[in-house]
């Protein structure tokens, strides 16, 4: 049955109240269930159906990577190996880390985008687009750290200035010192389901147009959703 909240999410409840899930993205795919033999049974239906390759338990999936501490009931999700790469492609794998994704210095606006026709075809050669392209591909797999920033290149990509770019290569250099930085999830102390949410705002933090910017941040059995 395909899940009503994420269309690339199947799933399929056993007589015994459990559930095997299978996720799949073009022709990558997980199985995941606590009923080996149903799920070794569903893989043999599957090879029968499609060409496919069993590569044993999951490691890296889409640019993530997926380590596990079974002792601890632990799985981690990270994306060193994928930033290692954006950051040779952008030739900041050498950059100076810095330990914020923002310096205070940075107050983008669209002011700062390319006036003259100079300053714009000078902009025209760098990857901007592609940058900030590769930043929210980690910030929606495993660095919400990066969503503000993500979010507010976003807004120049149609007409980017040098101020903005700058502010995207201190991003780089963010990311060349937190490489080990992702999502931990372990096994809940209680079997209690608890949703915690936070939320803040600055004011008139938008420097276009004056709005105030505000943030959530929920958490589920004290491990970060979004």
């Amino acid at each position: 049955m395909r899940s009503l909240y994420d269309p690339c999410v199947y799933y399929k409840k056993l007589t015994d109240g459990s559930l095997i899930y299978l996720l799949l993205y073009v022709d990558d795919m997980l199985l995941a269930g606590k009923n080996l033999t149903k799920l070794n049974e569903i893989k043999e239906q599957l090879k029968n159906e499609f060409e496919m390759k069993d590569l044993g338990s999951a490691k890296r999936i889409l640019g993530m990577e997926i380590t596990r501490q079974r002792s601890r009931r632990e799985l981690f999700l990270s994306q060193k190996q994928y930033t290692k790469k954006v950051l040779a492609k952008f030739n900041m794998a050498n950059a100076n880390e810095v330990s914020t994704s923002m310096g205070q210095q940075f107050k983008l606006s669209a002011k700062e985008s390319s006036k003259e026709s100079t300053e714009r075809q000078a902009m025209s050669n760098v990857p901007y687009s592609n940058a900030t392209g590769s930043l929210m591909y980690l910030m929606v797999c495993t660095r919400p750290d990066l969503a503000y920033n993500s979010s507010l290149f976003s807004r120049y990509m149609g007409n980017p200035g040098r101020n903005h770019w700058e502010t995207t290569k201190w991003v780089f250099r963010y990311l060349v010192g937190t490489l080990n930085r992702g999502l931990l999830y372990a096994a809940p102390n209680e079997p209690k389901i608890l949703l915690k949410g936070y939320v803040d705002a600055d004011f008139a933090g938008d420097c276009d147009k004056r709005r105030s910017l505000i943030n959530l941040f929920f958490l589920n059995f004290g491990r970060q959703l979004n």
